[in-house]
């Protein structure tokens, strides 16, 4: 989906040429009342459920919550689940072509969550969804559920937030800008110029994604016996979280870093 006209931003910016990938599962009601949200987190994508494939080499991230019979009942509801704007999944981010062609890298704009919203109200103008019956969101994606809920309640119809705070705290946005350090200090990271270069930061970005994994569990779940996969599949789809505890690093993205330039700005 493309939105026409550029998007205006919080920073005062404009963003042109807004594309939104999406996937959706089930068939929408006549009056889009069945119609329901879901947000993935930072490092997510569309690819709720199905299959590896093109684009998406691992199953969906909630496969074994979406589909028939299941939670999200798709015999029931029509469930939509965008890739978040700057997620560089198929929708606009900064290794995306800038208006010269090139990719926006270090141009690319400041977003807020509340800029990633709007986004997904243009997506939700195009499917002629008026109001969504729920909207789901884990981590950020909790993040931005929220924001649906303060900024268009009268598109919301019910909010279930996993793991997700409405402000990032200071303890998250010290761990936040620790991470953001990692990646900057990578000789490939070039300035946020990378996209046509080699080698890529990953080195950095690994470690910065190591650094993430304490911060996203409480003192005692380092100490409990891993869970198998199936227990943890399990877990998911009755949305537990069990011990686990998700410190999302900002609510700000800056370009250069797809899906993951957060920036400790809040």
């Amino acid at each position: 989906m493309t939105i026409e006209d550029p998007l205006p931003l919080e920073s005062g910016a404009r963003l042109p040429g807004v594309r939104l990938a999406y996937e959706t599962w089930g068939q929408r009601a006549a009056d889009g009342s069945n119609a329901v949200l879901v947000l993935h987190a930072l490092t997510g994508d569309s690819h709720v459920a199905g299959p590896a494939g093109p684009g998406h080499p691992t199953p969906g991230w909630w496969d074994a919550l979406v589909g028939p019979g299941r939670a999200l009942d798709t015999d029931r509801w029509f469930v939509v689940a965008p890739n978040v704007l700057g997620g560089c999944q198929g929708s606009t981010g900064p290794s995306s072509p800038g208006p010269d062609g090139a990719p926006w890298g270090s141009r690319f704009p400041y977003l807020t969550v509340r800029d990633q919203v709007a986004a997904e109200a243009a997506l939700a103008d195009a499917l002629a969804v008026e109001r969504w019956a729920a909207v789901i969101g884990g981590s950020m994606g909790g993040m931005r559920a929220l924001e649906w809920a303060v900024s268009r309640p009268e598109r919301t119809g019910s909010l279930l937030v996993l793991a997700a705070p409405a402000a990032a705290s200071a303890e998250q946005i010290a761990w936040g800008s620790v991470q953001i350090d990692a990646i900057r200090s990578d000789p490939g990271w070039r300035g946020g110029d990378y996209h046509h270069a080699r080698p890529a930061p990953v080195r950095t970005g690994a470690s910065a994604r190591r650094a993430a994994s304490p911060t996203s569990r409480t003192a005692a779940s380092p100490n409990s016996p891993p869970a198998s996969a199936g227990s943890r599949s399990r877990a998911r789809s009755r949305g537990a979280a069990g011990a686990i505890r998700w410190s999302p690093i900002s609510t700000t993205t800056r370009g250069s870093w797809c899906a993951g330039s957060t920036r400790a700005a809040m």
